[in-house]
């Protein structure tokens, strides 16, 4: 009787464990079909300034497709915004911003230039429209957002700040979640070793919250944006704690009217920064998601199809095996001449 009931307990046990996983990690539907777009060289009449200073190693920092056929480059290496042909990466024009630019986007035929304590605004052709200045207390700031004619910056903390109010909204307030091209706020915090817990709403709360699971210990979670149907976040995991080594995982969830789904698609991407860079990643309304990734060789963008294929083609084996960031190869300052 012991024994038949003994067997009945690792039974249950292993039926429960199995029962947990398939709630928690649900089978992916969907997978992505990787295309390179775009490649262009550092330091060469047709690619990017490059430089290295103590502290930082500079190229571009932020990426935006003006439309089908142009790409638009931010770089903090020479202070300007490059317009590059979309397939070709062969520069189209340039001009000069300010110096120290963190981050950008495109919106309707300008320019939104993020830098300290402001935003400038540019036409296409580089004359100066207005100025956005933001309070000296919002420090850090990591990205710029423009939704309905207004424009909010996006927090470390992972809140959003309206710096410019089309609407009845107060300039200067605070919401949580970084807001996303379809007015959807989305907040991602680590909700344990293996977890992390996803919020979504609007300016007026959080209507819909879902925890999801990591095979590796959750190291960040970061919002790359949102569709209608699509939700799309950048969730890192450590493979190394000490000195710290963390993997990224493209990860899509389904929304269906802002409400969480289940996670239908889990993509490793490439961990390789060789500049600082703010913004690698954008999604558009149609669902392609572009990926800037600085590697030694250049500046290379990638496309990112939804597919329910499983023979989708992925990054280069070389690219997700490269392990490179400029933190580890910056120069001291007694080295600068």
């Amino acid at each position: 009787m012991k024994n038949h009931l003994l067997l009945v307990s690792i039974t249950l046990f292993f039926l429960n464990k199995a029962y947990a996983q398939q709630t928690s990690l649900p089978a992916l539907k969907k997978s992505y079909d990787v295309k390179e777009i775009s490649k262009a060289p550092w330091d060469s009449p047709k690619g990017f300034p490059y430089k290295k200073v103590a502290g930082a190693d500079l190229g571009v920092t932020s990426f935006e497709v003006m439309d089908k056929n142009r790409m638009a480059f931010l770089s903090d290496a020479s202070n300007e915004i490059i317009i590059t042909e979309k397939t070709t990466g062969n520069t189209l024009s340039r001009f000069m911003v300010g110096s120290a630019p963190r981050n950008f986007v495109y919106d309707e035929g300008s320019f939104y230039v993020l830098f300290e304590n402001k935003v400038v605004v540019y036409d296409e052709k580089g004359a100066t429209l207005k100025t956005i200045p933001y309070p000296n207390s919002l420090k850090g700031v990591v990205g710029i957002v423009r939704y309905n004619n207004s424009t909010y910056l996006l927090l470390p903390s992972g809140n959003s700040v309206v710096i410019e109010s089309a609407s009845s909204e107060t300039v200067n307030e605070a919401y949580k979640g970084w807001i996303t091209s379809t007015g959807l706020f989305v907040y991602g915090s680590i909700n344990g070793a293996n977890s992390y817990k996803v919020q979504t709403g609007a300016a007026n709360g959080i209507t819909s919250q879902k925890v999801f699971t990591t095979a590796l210990k959750t190291a960040g979670v970061y919002v790359v944006g949102a569709t209608k149907n699509r939700l799309v976040l950048d969730v890192q995991t450590y493979i190394n704690e000490s000195p710290i080594q963390v993997e990224r995982h493209l990860v899509t969830i389904e929304l269906n009217s802002n409400v969480l789904g289940d996670i239908i698609s889990d993509s490793k991407v490439p961990d390789c920064y060789y500049v600082l860079s703010n913004k690698d990643f954008l999604l558009q309304s149609d669902g392609t998601i572009f990926n800037m990734v600085t590697a030694p060789q250049g500046v290379l963008v990638y496309s990112l199809t939804e597919t329910g294929t499983q023979k989708a083609q992925n990054y280069p084996a070389s690219l997700l095996a490269t392990k490179y960031h400029f933190n580890d190869h910056l120069i001291k300052i007694n080295e600068q001449k």
